[in-house]
């Protein structure tokens, strides 16, 4: 008997990398920025006007940090037809452990070098994903992709379940000790980030400048792609801000990291649940169910916060966010690795994923604004949250205008479907009549 087809020591790297880079992010965008959130502030109690200047710098944070990943994804195009890709990977991984480093000596001047910071953080995801995105097409082979993508899925929400309340724990009694174990981590990226080893490579050209003039140009042809950019831009500025701001959220009105932690871990264990409910019950023209459902919900829970803010209504929201968006998640990511494939773009799949990345972060780099604009205009009047309750409701906005831009991506998609249906069946009748 033939033995099935295993996964090689690329295939195990990827799912490694994937899984390790998902913990430093982990500990960045909850426990990092937990900690710049309260810097200055005694324990327990919240001051209003430091809670403002503290916002001001985790704006700053995001807003450097997806400028630099922006500007990384515009220009690393042009190396990536050229250069192994996994390469892009090591040299993002071992920036990633930079910012680690960065975090461990600079805990007590973070405000002051936040900016640099960022730029690391920055450069360190532009590098890592723009290689990353790319190569699994040319690691996984097409026997073992759905197999492939099945235990990635399943080992990157485990890492959402166990880090999330075991760092909490640990960052509430030493954050030194948290920088510790992202050493590991990091190292570990590393090591693992060298033994990808591409099969084989496409030699693709890079021209972004003449991909976007036959965007324009042939617009009605490729509406569908233009629906992935739109939906880009709100996506980045609603769902990463979303999470920043539950982080805001929890540790002004809970007070620990372990509670960040643990809500995280159980929410997304949860969402587990409505992922088998989806896949179970999906269909490509009934998305448009799924994705309302979510996006309703997810306002209703806003809509609360902005009435009354406590910890009850902030649970509410953050167990409706984590449980619920992982439906908009799944059709955007699926859409947008599959549009290029039906509109036959292979050629252009580079040039796709910069514009793409680059609307995605336009958007995060708006959100951001925002939240650092609502730190100055509620610094400005002598604290409290008015402005970032606006920026809220904003983002919610933001929100709701990505889940529509969704459903309109299907209708396209449907609608082309179709037509090119039509066309196919008009040839077959043409060639018989022949």
């Amino acid at each position: 008997m033939r033995k099935s087809k295993q996964f090689d020591l690329s295939a195990i790297s990827i799912i490694a990398c994937d899984c390790l880079q998902a913990v430093i992010c982990i500990f960045i965008d909850l426990f990092f920025i937990s900690k710049v959130l309260r810097l200055d502030m005694a324990d327990g109690a919240v001051d209003q006007i430091q809670l403002a200047h503290n916002i001001v710098s985790i704006g700053m944070f995001y807003a450097v940090e997806y400028f630099v990943i922006t500007l990384c994804y515009s220009w690393t195009g042009y190396f990536l037809k050229k250069i192994n890709k996994s390469i892009f990977v090591s040299i993002g991984s071992c920036l990633l452990a930079t910012v680690v480093l960065l975090v461990y000596f600079l805990q007590n001047n973070i405000v002051t070098f936040i900016p640099l910071i960022a730029a690391v953080y920055g450069f360190a995801w532009g590098f890592f994903s723009s290689g990353y995105h790319n190569l699994t097409s040319e690691v996984i082979s097409s026997k073992i992709q759905t197999k492939f993508f099945a235990v990635k899925k399943i080992m990157f929400q485990l890492v959402y379940i166990i880090f999330p309340i075991c760092l909490g724990y640990i960052a509430d009694i030493d954050f030194s000790f948290v920088t510790y174990i992202m050493f590991v981590i990091a190292a570990l990226l590393i090591v693992f980030s060298f033994l990808i080893r591409p099969k084989k490579t496409y030699k693709l050209e890079f021209k972004l400048l003449s991909f976007s003039k036959k965007l324009i140009k042939e617009k009605k042809e490729l509406q569908p792609l233009w629906w992935v950019y739109i939906q880009a831009f709100f996506r980045g500025a609603s769902y990463d801000c979303f999470t920043t701001l539950i982080t805001i959220l929890v540790i002004t009105n809970v007070g620990s990291n372990s509670a960040l932690g643990m809500y995280q871990s159980i929410f997304t264990a949860l969402s587990l649940i409505t992922m088998g409910f989806y896949l179970k019950f999906y269909r490509k023209k009934r998305s448009k169910w799924f994705i309302g459902g979510t996006i309703g919900l997810v306002t209703c829970t806003i809509i609360g916060i902005l009435s009354v803010t406590n910890e009850i209504t902030i649970i509410i929201f953050y167990a409706v966010y984590v449980i619920l968006n992982v439906i908009l998640m799944s059709v955007s990511d699926s859409r947008r690795s599959g549009v290029v494939r039906v509109l036959s773009l292979h050629s252009h799949i580079l040039e796709s994923t910069a514009l793409t990345e680059f609307w995605l972060g336009a958007g995060r780099i708006l959100s951001s604004v925002l939240l650092l604009l609502s730190g100055v205009f509620d610094g400005m009047l002598g604290g409290g949250t008015l402005f970032l309750k606006i920026v809220i409701g904003i983002v919610c906005a933001f929100y709701c205008m990505y889940g529509l831009s969704l459903i309109f991506l299907e209708k396209s998609l449907i609608k082309q479907d179709e037509e090119f249906k039509k066309a196919h069946m008009a040839e077959v009748i043409e060639k018989v009549e022949d």
